[in-house]
């Protein structure tokens, strides 16, 4: 299409240059003749035939692109674009991609900020009491944790985390979260609250990750600037080589000589894969504890390394006789002819408390550890100490080679000092009597729940009447 197209302006270029010869050569007679009347209208004429023609072609050429526009759907200015790129490329093309790297509206939300948007969405039921629009949602989130989504990217992100946009169940239920997570919060609070009143130091420990190609999104540019340089296309796709780390800290600061900074290559979306226990015990042994002086509390989530079992139960690929034996071993009685189903249930009922491998291996050295609650990232202040130092790493992280990165890592995390973590904990601790006092007030509004029901003069008593619905989000967890 592109060469018939200069096929037909190179025909219509040679009969305008012949047109323009005739009026030239008349032109440069009427100027030999001698003044005659009406010689200066005949000039006029001429030159209003010339610039006729050089309108026409000018029409003519912006004709063929809308000729071509209405043939192939596409816009006259992409086709403008086109025909440029051709003629300072000497002909040459590129075409694009079917698939090109897009980078999401929203792509720095990370469990914290997911567990904020879920407690953002109870504050609204229990202490505002109000029903959570996305307009609503949005404007808190923006002011809160930054967000900079827009309202359909807000939705998304709530169905991808397990909510739903449905009708009530019936006028009598009442919203509230899983119990047994509200119970591990309650038996939390109090726990650390007694241990912070004993007076012992409270270690906070976690794990998170940045990528080498990790920059500052936007930055102060002027005329003779151009900002940091930002990744290429291809650095869209594969962010280059992934740095785990691994550290602890208190109110007084991160643990001396914790830092654990490792690489992998892994292209998986969730770091923890990168993570095992093998790796999580050995840092323990090596790193954390012989620089722990006195005895110390050892706050973790519930990451998968971190839950190991020292007493796994029998399982249905367990053989029978395994069973058996876990079932003499600790003193359960059973009859010889119980089929392996009826062994399991019985290994069900008389299941112990989990014994975790991180867990004694701390008790071993004088420690304790408190299990943060399911979806409470808040709880812990390591999680802000993250932000903080992965701000340092991008502020400094142009045009650094991959050997630097790492050394840059451990720079930015040495210079977090112990006011910046004293700033962090007193933050966790308002958040811990926020919780506490949302507590109290939901508990307060199901004992008024439980009242009217119990004074309702309705004589229908099925189960329906009593039904509570649960938060859309509270699914099965597993960290």
């Amino acid at each position: 299409m592109i060469s018939k197209y200069k096929e037909r302006q190179a025909a219509k270029e040679v009969v305008f240059q012949e047109k323009q010869q005739c009026l030239n050569a008349m032109s440069d007679f009427l100027d030999n003749l001698e003044d005659n009347q009406g010689l200066d209208e005949i000039k006029s004429a001429v030159e209003t035939l010339r610039n006729l023609e050089k309108k026409s072609i000018i029409e003519s050429q912006h004709k063929f692109l809308e000729e071509i526009s209405s043939l192939t759907e596409v816009g006259i200015t992409t086709l403008k674009k086109i025909k440029k790129e051709g003629s300072v490329n000497e002909g040459m093309w590129n075409t694009p991609g079917k698939k090109r790297p897009h980078k999401s509206t929203v792509s720095d939300l990370d469990s914290f900020d997911i567990d904020a948007i879920r407690n953002k969405i109870n504050e609204f039921y229990v202490v505002r009491k109000e029903v959570p629009t996305l307009r609503a949602l949005l404007e808190e989130l923006r002011s809160s944790i930054g967000f900079s989504g827009c309202r359909e990217t807000l939705r998304k992100i709530l169905i991808d985390n397990g909510y739903e946009f449905k009708k009530n169940k019936n006028e009598r239920a009442v919203l509230v979260e899983r119990y047994d997570i509200a119970a591990w919060r309650h038996r939390y609070l109090r726990e650390i609250s007694a241990k912070r009143m004993e007076g012992k130091p409270i270690i906070y420990l976690d794990e998170t990750y940045i990528h080498k190609n990790y920059k500052p999104k936007m930055s102060w540019q002027g005329p003779s600037t151009s900002g940091a340089p930002q990744p290429s296309p291809l650095e869209h796709i594969s962010p280059g080589k992934r740095y785990i780390i691994v550290h602890a800290g208190s109110e007084a600061g991160f643990v001396p000589n914790a830092l654990l900074v490792f690489s992998t290559k892994s292209r998986l979306a969730d770091y923890h894969h990168d993570m095992n226990a093998e790796n999580f015990n050995k840092w323990l042994k090596e790193k954390l504890i012989p620089n722990l002086h006195e005895p110390s509390v050892i706050v973790m989530d519930n990451a998968s390394y971190h839950t190991v079992q020292q007493n796994k139960l029998p399982t249905t690929q367990t053989r029978k006789a395994e069973i058996q034996e876990w079932l003499n071993s600790n003193g359960i009685i059973y009859e010889d002819c119980l089929s392996k189903a009826e062994l399991l249930c019985l290994v069900q009922k008389h299941k112990p408390d989990p014994l975790y491998v991180a867990d004694e291996l701390l008790k071993q050295h004088g420690h304790e550890v408190l299990r943060l609650p399911p979806y409470h990232c808040d709880l812990n202040p390591i999680e802000l100490i993250w932000s903080s130092a992965k701000r340092m790493v991008a502020k400094k992280n142009i045009n650094l080679p991959a050997k630097e990165t790492e050394v840059l890592i451990k720079t930015s995390f040495g210079r977090i000092t112990s006011e910046d973590w004293k700033k962090m904990t007193d933050h966790v601790i308002h958040v811990e009597n926020n919780y506490k006092q949302r507590d109290k007030i939901t508990e307060e509004e199901l004992e008024k729940f439980i009242i009217n029901v119990g004074d309702d003069d309705s004589t229908n008593t099925s189960d329906e009447s009593l039904e509570v619905e649960f938060l859309d989000s509270d699914f099965e967890w597993d960290e």
